[in-house]
């Protein structure tokens, strides 16, 4: 009796309701999170400059001061942020940048910033390529803060170098800036500024 017991009972452990289930699968690693694309402004090749007209003649000045970075989200958000110093504009005459410097109250506000961003952005898959977005955000010049849209032209050269270039005017008269004058003529209230900047991984 003793045996047919024994007998019975492995019999049961032997059939699949009774044997040992299989371990369960290991659960799947979460996918990998793309880590947010940064570019830097390289200050050797870039450069901002304003335009200045007057009845008279024309007035350029150029920074090459220029500093900021480029961060492209995996959401496809590219935050902006370019600063460069009100003082470092040379337009080739010292007596003139330096009553420009007066103007803008540079000692004062030292510094002109940028702060934007774009939707719909994703790195190229293939290079060169050129991709055309409009900033939208915040420009802080002479102490005034004016929301902007800026639209900008960028040059994908591979992974890890772009070039952006755009254009802006805005109103002297809106960032309370009060207009040098020549001959006792101002000029004219719209300044013009082109932007070339380099942006390094």
């Amino acid at each position: 009796m003793k045996r047919l017991l024994t007998f019975g009972f492995a019999m049961m452990l032997a059939t699949p309701a009774f044997a040992q289930a299989p371990a369960a699968a290991a659960p799947a690693a979460p996918a990998a999170v793309p880590a947010p694309v940064l570019l830097s402004i390289d200050a050797a090749s870039s450069s901002i400059t304003y335009h200045l007209v007057h009845k008279l003649h024309k007035i350029d000045g150029a920074s090459k001061k220029v500093d900021g970075k480029v961060r492209i989200l995996p959401t496809g958000q590219a935050q902006v942020m370019v600063r460069v110093p009100t003082e470092s504009f040379d337009s080739g005459n010292s007596n003139r940048d330096a009553h420009m410097k007066e103007t803008v109250e540079a000692a004062k506000f030292p510094v002109i910033e940028l702060k934007a961003a774009a939707d719909g952005v994703a790195m190229p898959t293939s290079f060169p390529a050129t991709v055309e977005k409009t900033l939208k955000g915040k420009l802080s010049f002479h102490g005034v803060d004016k929301q902007i849209e800026l639209p900008v032209k960028v040059l994908f050269n591979s992974a890890n170098s772009a070039t952006a270039t755009a254009q802006l005017n805005i109103s002297m008269d809106e960032f309370k800036i009060e207009r040098p004058s020549l001959m006792f003529v101002k000029v004219d209230d719209a300044l013009k500024i082109d932007v070339n900047l380099t942006l390094k991984n």
